[in-house]
């Protein structure tokens, strides 16, 4: 079996869901004041990562830790629709058709195509659905009584751990007939290396600087 892993942010598409979340909230007059604590208190990251006081790494993944605040309280059923707009009128529009074309292309070749990303499992779950994308690892959000606490189960798909996390949904599903040497992955970030490490074609998607210096070292093809 050979797998093609697909990033989500910067790789698929040109957006970040951080903000696919903030335009549903703002357009929906809905958890407003959960997305702005969110962010206020988020935003310092940024800043300081900028000032190279931070790691890429850390910021991404605490950016995601605490994504799950954005939903909290709703029930799986109540954030479906939420999660079905961000995909259909955020992430749609801003679609690579390039990649979306190489995606296509390992599905009529009859490779396994998964959706790898640092989103929150039910929202990727559904943006998958809309690129006909049925498999999916993301970063699970805990619920409790019904609805959604806020928080996300740790470690979040980031880094290493998106390599991981990958490996225990592959183990989970039987799956031990990998063809890791003939496999894909496709990613945009320096953060994505442990997966693009994984397999015999990497290709870095629209790099960031780092990747795409560390992808022209190595030989790894580059998309852009």
């Amino acid at each position: 079996m050979i797998v093609a892993i697909f990033d989500l942010d910067g790789t698929l598409y040109t957006g970040h869901i951080g903000r696919g979340i903030a335009l549903h909230h703002r357009t929906h007059k809905v958890k407003r004041v959960l997305f702005y604590i969110y962010m206020v208190t988020h935003m310092p990251l940024w800043i300081l990562q900028r000032a190279g006081l931070v790691s890429d790494s850390i910021a991404r993944q605490l950016w995601i830790r605490h994504m799950g605040w954005t939903v909290r309280g709703w029930t799986p059923q109540e954030s479906a629709a939420a999660f079905a707009w961000i995909a259909q009128e955020y992430v749609q529009p801003l679609m690579r058709p390039d990649v979306m074309a190489r995606l296509r292309e390992h599905q009529a070749t009859g490779h396994r195509v998964i959706l790898v990303s640092g989103t929150l499992s039910p929202l990727l779950a559904t943006i998958g659905r809309q690129f006909g994308v049925e498999e999916t690892v993301g970063t699970p959000l805990i619920v409790k009584r019904g609805r959604y606490s806020g928080t996300c189960e740790l470690p979040v798909c980031q880094g290493s751990h998106k390599a991981v996390r990958l490996k225990n949904y592959l183990q989970d599903s039987g799956s031990d007939d990998i063809l890791w040497s003939q496999s894909y992955a496709y990613a945009d970030s320096y953060s994505d290396i442990p997966v693009l490490e994984q397999v015999g074609h990497p290709v870095a998607v629209y790099p960031d600087p780092r990747l795409a210096a560390h992808a022209q070292n190595l030989g790894w093809e580059i998309m852009e």
